[in-house]
């Protein structure tokens, strides 16, 4: 098991991912390492090239060189991200900015406070001190008091200050403003404005069920969680469950599902999985580009191709592979909290699930068998980080997910239904599947409720960093330990 799950892709991945994330290391000091991890590996690679009794060596060699590469894309990365930093600049000095003209990069996002923030890439700054204007380059972090929607591609005039963003990542300055102190100036492209448009028919079509179940039905089909009622959205992060209400695989998988349903009639296999790609595609553009759902989407298209292909589709595989894709696009994405749990949640089901399984193996059926271990394994994957983003562990998650997530697919299913059934002009429908939705969403809550009760486990802040530490060593030893007492066993 460990063989299998240790092949080239998953090193050069791994050492990938260190590379960025160590991007507070000199990058030379990178460039040196993985020059010389990649002659090492080369040459051992090239003189044990075709001697049959060195080829556990040659494997070696193989993964060494893999990883290598890894560490050289992490290198180049870094640098990648310092220019980018670098790069940015204001006509006037920083603390003399009281206006900007700026792009949204990212549709707005709501805190816990319920004040909006806003990802934006700068185009011009103004000083009315000194009555300077000028072009500027660089991404500003914007907080904005009370519940404001921007979407991707608007222009936005700010009458605001700028302040520098001691943080790493892509944000170089950081801002605050009232809603009366932004003005739209609208999109930079017809398509950013379809986009929006697209957003604005979806979000009529679904609040004719009736709020709240129409808040957790657009949470669910695009995303956009700002109207989830707060009572829900508490019982959800009580258990643990808050990944279900975020776009990823399992969003991604219905829709292509639901899409390959559709295109029934297309007789070549290659021409159902290029439309339903297209479908896809044109659902992340709507959807966002958000890391769990970029990674589901890359997923799918490199298995469906690998497939067509008659190629390797060991998930471990295409897992790694959608992240070397997604770290080659945006190397900031590593940083984020979405993309380290999405990938760790995965990789927690495809080996620690497995580990779950044997020994309950013919105790349970099939089905609970598989929903128990997915759930089992992304928990454990991601135990050390939520607790060192959270400070806290809430153990009905393990069973929570189990009637979770199929209840949520279910209303999944049934809001893709609704939006054709939207389309008829039959009140009389539109009253009934409003009211089961209704239940439906009752439900939900219920569940939600009843798991929600169970008091989770709080970690004093001091014992944060020891205990994620003991819990990421724990989990590492059973994904490599386990499987291989497991195997000598048989």
């Amino acid at each position: 098991m460990i063989r299998r799950h240790l092949t080239p892709a998953v090193l050069c991945f791994c050492a990938f991912l260190v590379g960025c994330l160590t991007a507070a290391m000199a990058p030379w000091l990178w460039w040196v390492a993985a020059a010389l991890a990649v002659a090492g590996a080369s040459a051992s690679t090239v003189m044990l090239r075709g001697i049959p009794a060195f080829a556990p060596r040659r494997r070696a060699g193989i993964l060494i060189l893999s990883a290598s590469v890894g560490l050289m894309l992490g290198a180049a990365s870094q640098l990648r991200m310092a220019e980018e930093r670098q790069s940015g600049f204001l006509p006037v000095p920083v603390a003399a900015v009281t206006d900007y003209t700026a792009v949204v990069t990212q549709d707005s996002t709501l805190t816990q406070r319920g004040d909006t923030v806003l990802r934006l890439r700068l185009e011009s700054a103004v000083s009315s001190r000194t009555q300077t204007a000028g072009r500027a380059r660089g991404v500003v972090l914007l907080l904005v008091g009370g519940d404001t929607r921007f979407a991707i591609g608007q222009r936005l005039r700010v009458h605001a200050a700028l302040a520098d963003d001691p943080r790493f990542g892509r944000e170089r300055w950081t801002s605050q403003a009232r809603r009366a102190d932004i003005a739209e100036l609208g999109f930079t492209g017809p398509a950013w404005a379809f986009r929006s448009g697209g957003r604005a028919v979806l979000h009529r079509a679904v609040s004719r069920v009736g709020y709240p179940a129409s808040a957790l039905l657009e949470a669910l089909l695009v995303g956009a969680r700002e109207d989830v009622p707060p009572d829900l959205y508490d019982r959800f992060l009580r258990t643990g469950s808050l990944y279900i209400l975020a776009l990823s695989g399992l969003h991604v998988t219905v829709l292509y599902g639901a899409a390959a349903l559709l295109l029934w009639f297309l007789r070549r296999s290659w021409q159902r999985f290029g439309a339903a790609t297209a479908i896809l595609l044109f659902y992340q553009f709507l959807a966002g580009f958000m890391p769990s759902l970029l990674r589901a989407t890359v997923m799918i298209v490199i298995g469906g191709a690998a497939m067509r292909m008659d190629r390797d589709r060991e998930p471990m595989n295409v897992l790694a592979l959608s992240g070397i894709v997604l770290l080659l696009i945006d190397p900031f994405q590593c940083f984020t909290l979405s993309f380290q749990l999405s990938f760790l949640a995965l990789a927690g089901i495809l080996v620690l699930g497995a580990l779950v399984q044997r020994p309950l193996a013919g105790s349970l059926p099939r089905v609970v068998l598989m929903a128990v271990a997915m759930s089992a394994g992304a928990q454990a994957a991601t135990l050390p980080l939520v607790i060192s983003a959270f400070g806290a562990w809430y153990p009905s998650g393990l069973l929570a997910a189990l009637v979770l997530v199929p209840l949520t697919t279910g209303y999944l299913w049934a809001g893709l239904a609704w939006l054709p059934l939207s389309l008829i002009p039959w009140t009389a429908l539109h009253d009934a599947c409003a009211a089961a939705f209704g239940a439906f969403y009752r439900v939900i809550s219920a569940s939600a409720d009843v798991f929600a009760r169970i008091p989770g486990l709080a970690v004093p802040q001091d014992a944060v960093p020891w205990l994620a530490a003991a819990t990421g060593v724990a989990v590492a030893t059973a994904a490599v330990t386990l499987p291989l007492k497991g195997r000598a066993l048989k």
